[in-house]
């Protein structure tokens, strides 16, 4: 084998082995992406969402998204995905969002035709029986899980807020005490004598 005296050689089949395998996540290079703010550089309305929208009038728009879904193809696309468990929400949102996406109008404007529009494919759901589901996820599951339960509250006091969490401590211990203490009302006693009680037993 013979020596290579430049220096700078590199062996390529030496090179090629220390390469990890084409098309694995090793081999991508992470420095292969547009840099941060190169979108701000480039010309202007050369995407169809920063040209004018098509339509600038809900009751336009609205038209037009309805005669899109009453289309024969296209209502028979909806109702399969209603079928399969697609949420009318996701759909809604999709509808609305590839709007802005191709130009026919603002997000403002998308904001609006919402619910318009997932009226449109609840009657279209009811019109054809099929037993839609409304929302991508429970209202009351989604508010359960965002809201805070009394543990974690307490919890948070006691770290950021000791003094409070004193206080409140203290007059739940003083309620409870009041509460052991009090006397026992005539009318809260049982009406009946203990040998009464024993014979109905």
């Amino acid at each position: 084998m013979a020596i290579n005296n430049d220096p700078y050689h590199i062996d390529p089949e030496i090179e090629s082995a220390n390469l990890p395998p084409e098309g694995s996540v090793e081999a991508l290079d992470q420095f292969n992406s547009a840099p941060p703010g190169s979108s701000l550089t480039g010309e202007p309305g050369a995407w169809p969402w920063e040209k004018p929208p098509v339509y600038t009038d809900d009751e336009e728009a609205l038209e037009y998204v309805l005669k899109e879904i009453r289309k024969p193809e296209t209502e028979e696309e909806f109702l399969k995905l209603m079928l399969a468990g697609i949420p009318i929400e996701a759909i809604t949102n999709t509808i609305t969002f590839s709007g802005f996406q191709e130009g026919f109008w603002t997000p403002d404007l998308a904001e609006i035709l919402k619910f318009p529009v997932a009226m449109e494919l609840i009657g279209l759901a009811a019109e054809k029986k099929i037993p839609a589901t409304m929302f991508s996820e429970n209202p009351i599951d989604k508010r359960e899980k965002e809201s805070l339960s009394d543990a974690d509250v307490l919890s948070s006091m006691r770290e950021n807020r000791p003094d409070m969490s004193e206080a409140l401590e203290y007059a739940m211990d003083v309620l409870n005490e009041q509460q052991e203490n009090e006397p026992i009302e005539e009318g809260d006693m049982p009406q009946e004598s203990f040998m009464d009680m024993e014979e109905s037993v």
